[in-house]
């Protein structure tokens, strides 16, 4: 019998505002016994508003003011999906996402803040650049500097909003272009109401009155831009203002799906909630900050609101679950407003009071940094069972099958492919297939434990690995069998968790024109995933690792470095998006370039995965009785990776890897060296290309979206020196 923690209940969270962050931390602290928590991003990296103007003046770098989902999420052991919701269902409590299975939930929470109201400007959904999304922002903003720092001529610069937000906004791209850039412009704020910043005190309007006078900043007040095209903006009175860049900082609008989805909302689109933050139709949903109307008071759009209802947020959560009583959120009547002037200064103020200096952008910058240290996560050294489940003990042998009754709805909502060679019919005890005439039959097995908490994902990139070894050899892939582990759970989460783990597998055999032709399904203590693949290869044609010869240039078409990168996940010690590149490079199908490569004239290929770069590659030469030259500068390495190693961060196959390698180190310790050694996960193809061919078949490849490289030479066999390692590449 084996001892499982079982999942009851799915808490969602859809966006990664300051409250779900501050929901997230407090889960870490405090789990809830079988309730499952995920988080639903767009981004793997969620701005802290307060650090933005710092941001763009130059004073602070991404890393500074960004929280890294998916590592925190990591951290606290809480599931992450980077997906844009759609629509939910909250008849039927369904997420419905972008490019994504539907998720089902037992209590969901929203924290999607909110964009600039464009809707009723003409031309404004198309022109001008909205601060929010903070990411889209930040990318045209960058991408105009590059521009504009190669093109002649003052520039203009319009930013429409005469809030916080678009002063502080405003201020810091005059900073930046003032003291970092060549760039000369002339900024314009335009502000519909008759005096900026209108919810502040009087000594704060007129000190940035004075403040923007004195940099030379038109200011136009009263009046509002009514439409805009590409280069040009018409304000009210039917004056126009011409524009190189225009930044939209106005009110705030909201997301159109929530009242879509039958959320009660306000005349604006924000979700209505009660005094606990609960949505006043249905009380199954939480939402907070931008994202919602708090009903008991207006509540203006500052993320201060967002940052005060996080713990408040946490404990009606975890009440909710244990049915125990709510506690309203109280806001506060006046809070401290601390807004920078571009530079090293910033003006403080709460209700009358009024403050600037320097002093006060030192006082902001120490409190927006100690808020940022609290979401930046610990390494972790093990993962805390939550004590107190009372789970049963549960069956193995064919006792630990998954149930038939979600099987069945599994298989019922699964699009299976018919394939014309597979004879037998739906549940049949075994596939019957016809063999093509003169071929021969491949056939290899992959086993993964779950790396990512995200089945869908998972079964995605784990069919990816599995094919290929068929396109390593030269073949086409033709049918697959799955073997799905599912952790107990209630009846409804391992209904989804295997519906999505299985939707990722088919995914990619529907993508790589192969058959699902059987499986078989089991609970276990974590969440795993195998396929037993099976190819066509014309007779005589496989592509073998006895096939080098001596002058073929070795072509590697992925970079190495998942694996450590991985391992640094699972300690929550790796950046969000070096695991986002990590999982792009998984989710690269090798189909093409078993394509590219055979038509090159390649004779030897293999597939990088857990032996490492260096293993698989001695084993080729081993079969080829050949040695090889390698350039450690040439290899191509997912970024984050060289760091990660660096820390002494291994994946736990790494020691037998380094242990059975043979070669020779002909150069100092190098940053790659540790990764020859690191497993890989749905790696790249590597192949001995004559070397006429090789310029050519490297261009293929990159065309074709890989990050190829020639990383050495393949020499006669030396008996002293199977594998030389060197640092730049040789010519031959």
């Amino acid at each position: 019998m084996i001892g499982l923690t079982s999942y009851k209940q799915d808490l969602r969270l859809i966006g990664g505002g300051h409250a779900h962050v501050a929901v997230i931390k407090k889960w870490k602290m405090r789990p809830v016994p079988g309730v499952r928590v995920t988080l639903i991003s767009t981004d793997t990296l969620t701005p802290y508003s307060g650090m933005l103007p710092g941001l763009i003046a130059g004073h602070y770098t991404l890393e500074d003011c960004h929280i890294d989902l998916r590592k925190l999420c990591q951290w606290a052991g809480v599931q992450f999906i980077p997906s844009e919701v759609e629509h939910i269902d909250p008849l039927a409590k369904k997420i419905f996402c972008r490019q994504y299975p539907p998720l089902r939930y037992d209590l969901l929470s929203i924290n999607i803040g909110s964009q600039p109201a464009l809707n009723n400007i003409q031309g404004a959904t198309m022109h001008g650049h909205p601060i929010k999304p903070v990411r889209q922002f930040l990318q045209n903003w960058h991408q105009w500097l590059e521009t504009a720092q190669t093109s002649n001529g003052s520039k203009r610069i319009v930013v429409i909003g005469g809030g916080a937000a678009g002063i502080e906004i405003l201020l810091a791209m005059h900073y930046k272009l003032c003291n970092t850039t060549a760039i000369h412009a002339n900024f314009t704020l335009v502000c519909a109401d008759q005096s900026i910043l209108s919810s502040h005190n009087e000594r704060v309007r007129a000190f940035f009155k004075h403040h923007l006078q004195a940099l030379d900043i038109t200011i136009i007040s009263g009046k509002h831009v009514i439409s805009i095209n590409e280069r040009q903006l018409t304000l009210n009175d039917h004056s126009t203002l011409d524009y190189d860049f225009s930044a939209w900082a106005i009110h705030a609008g909201a997301q159109p799906w929530p009242a879509e989805s039958g959320l009660q909302c306000d005349n604006r689109g924000f979700i209505q909630v009660d005094q606990y933050l609960r949505s006043i139709s249905h009380p199954d949903i939480f939402a907070v900050g931008d994202s919602a109307a708090f009903m008991p008071a207006a509540l203006p759009k500052a993320g201060v609101y967002a940052v005060r209802q996080g713990p408040v947020l946490a404990r009606n959560i975890i009440a909710q679950l244990g049915n125990r009583p709510l506690q309203p959120f109280k806001p506060q009547q006046r809070f401290l407003n601390l807004l920078t002037t571009g530079g090293h200064h910033a003006v403080a103020s709460r209700g009358p009071l009024f403050a600037s200096g320097k002093w006060v952008w030192l006082w902001k910058n120490y409190i927006d940094r100690t808020f940022m240290a609290r979401f930046n996560p610990q390494p972790m050294t093990h993962k805390n069972s939550p004590d107190g489940d009372t789970t049963p003990m549960r069956c193995g042998g064919c006792g630990a099958k998954v149930g038939n009754n979600v099987l069945q709805n599994v298989l019922a909502q699964l699009a299976i492919q018919p394939h014309a060679d597979v004879v037998s019919g739906p549940g049949d005890d075994a596939a019957i297939i016809n063999l093509p005439s003169n071929t021969q039959w491949l056939q290899s097995v992959d086993f993964f434990r779950s790396f990512i908490e995200d089945p869908y994902l998972l079964g995605r990139i784990a069919a990816i690995h599995s094919l290929g070894d068929i396109y390593a050899m030269g073949g086409t892939p033709h049918s697959a069998l799955v073997t799905a582990v599912i952790p107990y759970s209630s009846e409804p989460i391992m209904q989804e968790t295997l519906l999505h783990l299985m939707q990722g597998v088919l995914k990619t055999l529907n993508d790589e024109n192969t058959a699902l032709i059987g499986g078989h399904s089991g609970e276990g203590p974590e969440m795993a995933i195998g396929l037993t693949v099976n190819g066509i290869l014309a007779t005589g044609k496989a592509l073998k690792k006895s096939g080098l010869m001596p002058g073929d240039h070795l072509v590697l078409t992925k970079p190495i470095g998942s694996g450590v990168l991985l391992a640094a996940n699972m300690a929550a010690r790796c950046q969000g998006l070096w695991l986002d590149q990590a999982l792009t490079y998984m989710l690269q199908s090798n189909r093409a370039a078993a394509t590219i490569l055979r038509s090159f004239a390649a004779q030897s290929c293999t597939d990088i995965t857990g032996f490492g770069l260096l293993g698989h590659l001695q084993e080729m030469l081993i079969a080829s009785q050949a040695s090889a030259s390698i350039s450690l500068d040439a290899i191509p390495v997912i970024q984050g990776a060289q760091h990660c190693s660096s820390q002494g961060i291994q994946s736990t196959l790494f020691s037998a890897n380094q242990q059975a390698s043979q070669c020779r180190l002909d150069t100092e310790q190098h940053p790659s060296y540790a990764l020859l050694f690191d497993p890989q996960t749905a790696g790249g193809l590597l192949a001995g290309i004559p070397a006429r061919h090789t310029d050519e078949c490297l261009r293929a490849l990159t065309e074709a979206g890989y990050t190829a490289a020639r990383i050495g030479t393949v020499k006669p066999y030396d008996s002293h020196a199977l594998i030389t390692l060197t640092g730049q590449l040789a010519d031959t």
